[in-house]
């Protein structure tokens, strides 16, 4: 389950539908290791502004 949760975190962090302290949190890791998981993964980092911190989202 946990590995499911990585996942879905690293797409929602690249996808910068997430912050990289909120996707962590979700997935139950620490930023780092998120961030070390997407490197290796291949995947891309999003800018280093995109971690500032939480975004708020509205809905219509």
């Amino acid at each position: 389950m946990k590995q499911h949760a990585l996942r879905t975190a690293m797409t929602l962090y690249e996808g910068d539908t997430l912050d990289l302290r909120t996707a962590a949190n979700q997935a139950g890791v620490s930023p780092d290791r998120l961030r070390r998981a997407v490197r290796r993964s291949g995947g891309s980092i999003p800018s280093p502004g995109a971690d500032a911190g939480p975004v708020t989202v509205g809905a219509d």
